[in-house]
């Protein structure tokens, strides 16, 4: 009807838009690919005003916008919480403090199979756990637990002590 008439620069945006997703993911719009993109493309296109003004300026083609990751599609704000995030759990796989650890070769890496390992104790280095907040009799029984790291693959996983 009149929608298909009308001479907004707007509709002629959402029509190439439309197109650019047809030509990404099929012709298609019962294709799951298709939609989960073009709801993306619509939720952050409704809250990323940056993003909304880069679009309606010309910077980021339908094309362009239709090629971007979730994480190019996000506002600054998120993507900074992504990243501090990503940091925190990175500072969480990585310990420093193996550098006290004992060297032994009595463990075998599960990835590897070497036996180049370095060990500490982790029963005093852990938080308090749901089973010791409750009083669990599980919390006296993981006092002998190392944490065993490989030193050819960098491999890390707890053990008993041997």
């Amino acid at each position: 009807g009149d929608a298909v008439e009308d001479p907004s620069p707007l509709f002629d945006l959402g029509r190439a838009m439309e197109a650019a997703l047809f030509e990404h993911h099929g012709a298609s719009t019962d294709n799951p690919e298709y939609r989960s993109k073009a709801r993306s493309i619509a939720f952050n296109l409704k809250g990323n005003a940056s993003l909304r003004a880069r679009v309606l300026e010309g910077d980021v083609t339908p094309a362009a916008l239709c090629a971007l990751s979730p994480d190019e599609l996000a506002t600054d704000a998120l993507r900074a919480n992504r990243r501090r995030m990503e940091e925190k759990a990175t500072r969480k796989r990585t310990r420093n403090d193996m550098d006290a650890a004992t060297k032994t070769d009595k463990y075998t890496c599960r990835e590897c199979h070497s036996i180049d390992c370095v060990y500490m104790m982790v029963s005093g280095h852990r938080d308090i756990g749901k089973n010791e907040t409750w009083g669990s009799k599980d919390s006296q029984a993981d006092d002998g637990r190392v944490l065993v790291k490989c030193t050819a693959c960098q491999s890390e996983w707890t053990d008993t002590m041997l």
